[in-house]
């Protein structure tokens, strides 16, 4: 009877002690907290990635403000493998901030030196009262495409001069076509710069510095009859503000259909027709959609 008695409280204690056991034995054989790893940072810093971040005014003018919160896996590359929207604001605010993340490289974690991937949180808020209007760093801006005679690609050239006493080097953001091909970003000495390409949810982004006042970067335009016809379509935008700018598409004896009645349209000396678009300033990262047939 009196084994009995104690049965029940020694089954308790037992199991308790059970229990803690196998927290030390968790604790000693499985995951630790993580408090010794050094969290990855933004390359340039926090500055950097929301530099690559834009309120567009019609957001703006709705009054639409607030934070967004993203998680992001970041490789031990210091790339962004993933994210993972946490806490959402406003869908065209939460894309933004999401593609802004994707297209930033990250100096990777480390975690006893050594680099490892982890997931971080990153919250940015949008307020209207602190939101800086972004002056354009360009006197001069163009746009000039010339289609080839087979009217199969268009040799797109983009060029800017550049304010003095700014702070350089100057990070640049172009927005691809999907049909691009050879991109290329020239120095002003004429060579060939170093370039790399970043994708985001938009597309594939052609990502250059610059330090001089004077930029010139293109692409060749490829055009694919099957589902474009002979045609350039493209959603052009970039990171900095522009000036008011012109287009130009320089061309033979081709028979040109314009989506957009061109504002001029000149001979040059070497008979070619030059046929220009005035365009008005813009913010960073707005886009502006460019359409030009042509017919056999």
């Amino acid at each position: 009877m009196r084994a009995q008695k104690y049965r029940f409280p020694v089954l308790v204690i037992q199991s308790i002690c059970l229990v803690i056991f196998l927290q030390q034995c968790a604790w000693l054989y499985g995951e630790k907290e993580p408090t010794d790893i050094v969290k990855p940072i933004p390359v340039g810093g926090y500055e950097a990635l929301s530099a690559r971040i834009h309120y567009p005014q019609p957001v703006r003018k709705n009054g639409v403000e607030g934070r967004v919160v993203v998680n992001a896996l970041i490789s031990i590359e210091g790339g962004v493998k993933e994210t993972r929207m946490v806490e959402p604001l406003n869908p065209e605010l939460d894309q933004i901030v999401t593609n802004a993340i994707k297209r930033t490289p990250f100096k990777p974690a480390t975690r006893q030196g050594k680099p490892v991937e982890v997931w971080i949180s990153i919250p940015f808020v949008f307020a209207l009262k602190d939101w800086p209007s972004r002056q354009t760093p360009f006197n001069d801006f163009s746009m000039t495409i010339h289609p080839d005679p087979a009217y199969k690609n268009f040799d797109v050239e983009i060029k800017g001069e550049l304010k003095g006493n700014l702070d350089g080097p100057l990070r640049f953001e172009c927005l691809l076509p999907f049909n691009a091909a050879n991109p290329w970003v020239r120095d002003v000495a004429g060579n060939l710069s170093a370039t790399g390409v970043v994708r985001d949810d938009r597309g594939e982004w052609l990502i250059f510095q610059v330090s001089s006042n004077e930029m010139a970067f293109g692409f060749t335009y490829k055009t694919m009859n099957d589902i474009l016809g002979q045609k350039f379509l493209y959603e052009f935008s970039m990171n900095h503000a522009l000036p008011d700018w012109t287009l130009r598409l320089v061309y033979g004896d081709q028979d040109i259909r314009f989506t957009q009645t061109p504002d001029r349209i000149v001979t040059l000396d070497n008979g070619e027709t030059q046929s220009e678009y005035s365009f008005k300033s813009q913010d960073a990262y707005e886009s502006r959609f460019l359409e030009i047939d042509l017919q056999n």
